[in-house]
């Protein structure tokens, strides 16, 4: 008897060095910071957080923030787990400039994913056609809560050669505080992304709405590109989408899911995994993550080095090849 319990108290003992399964390791929540509820991120982040969860250990908690500037400061720190953002927030955020008083390092790419459309939007009787109609007309403007939105309308107006000087300024909080200044008809134009439940609320209480074209010219392209990073004019045809009346032309940048440098470099790679393996479930949570696509995922034209995780399940998904080593390099040493 008591060889017997020498040996159980052995094999306990030996047992405690015996390496844990890797999903068991993993933590079993993480959070997933977004725009505020209504917003066309904070759908995009439910729908991702969906798919995860039903399929990995981690459940996903998705966290409304009313933009980057409220989360990113704990992602740095690696109090904030995930986060989705566009290219030019990341590409700002990481460097320290425009926006942003301080570099931000510690952020790592997951996953690249659809393309972001914005412009201003009217009634859908409205005069207004262009963005150069808005020359004094009242605008919502400085968004302190998500300072990207305001570079960004800033650069869409620029393309018709205004600036915050030839509008009315009617100044908001956030893009949920611009929505509901165009519900409560305190602006003339509103300011918000294709494909956004705020839009699609708008264009029901209010008989519809349009969405108007930014100068897609080359000069105008231009001016766009210079105040916002990484931004491009695209035409949308008519009818793709709610509040496309006509070929519309609409700024442009690409949305990205983030990740802490400090997360787990395991549970990254199941994320990463499951949104490849299940890439069609997303279109199905949610029909804005159709343009989610496996082969989108991985960017030759990236603003911020991806994570250790992601990078291992691309690379053995054969996606991922030495000119992405040499921007990962380059983008790790900036």
């Amino acid at each position: 008897m008591k060889r017997s319990l020498r040996w159980t108290a052995l094999l306990v003992a030996a047992s405690a060095f015996i390496p844990l399964p890797a999903q068991a390791a993993m933590p079993r929540s993480a959070s997933l910071a977004t725009h505020a509820v209504g917003s066309l991120y904070n759908a995009i982040g439910t729908g991702i957080a969906t798919v995860v969860s039903r399929h990995t250990p981690v459940v996903v908690r998705v966290q409304p923030f009313a933009g980057p500037p409220a989360w990113l400061p704990s992602m740095d720190k690696g109090e904030t787990d995930m986060g989705i953002l566009t290219s030019a927030d990341a590409i700002t955020s990481y460097k320290g400039i425009v926006l942003y008083k301080r570099p931000f390092k510690n952020t790592r790419l997951v996953i690249a994913g659809g393309s972001l459309y914005l412009s201003f939007y009217v009634p859908k009787d409205s005069p207004i056609d262009s963005v150069a109609d808005l020359k004094g007309k009242r605008v919502p403007t400085d968004y302190p809560g998500i300072p990207i939105a305001r570079l960004s309308s800033t650069a869409a107006l620029a393309t018709a050669g205004l600036t915050y000087n030839d509008i009315v300024r009617v100044p908001v909080s956030d893009l949920a505080a611009a929505a509901q200044a165009f519900l409560e008809g305190r602006v003339d134009a509103g300011w918000y992304s294709i494909g956004s439940p705020a839009i699609e609320e708008a264009n029901a209480r209010m008989g519809g709405v349009k969405f108007i074209s930014v100068i897609a010219t080359p000069e105008g392209a231009k001016k766009m590109a210079d105040i916002y990073p990484g931004s491009y004019p695209t035409v949308l045809k008519a009818g793709s989408a709610t509040g496309l009346v006509k070929d519309t032309a609409l700024l442009t940048n690409d949305i990205y899911m983030v990740a802490s440098k400090g997360l787990s470099e395991e549970m990254v790679y199941e994320i990463v995994k499951t949104l490849w393996v299940h890439n069609q479930e997303l279109g199905e949570a949610n029909p804005i993550l159709k343009a989610w696509r496996r082969e989108r995922m991985v960017a030759k034209n990236a603003t911020a080095p991806y994570h250790p995780g992601a990078i291992r399940f691309f690379k053995e998904s054969g996606v991922w090849d030495k000119e992405m080593d040499a921007l990962q390099a380059k983008l790790l040493s900036q």
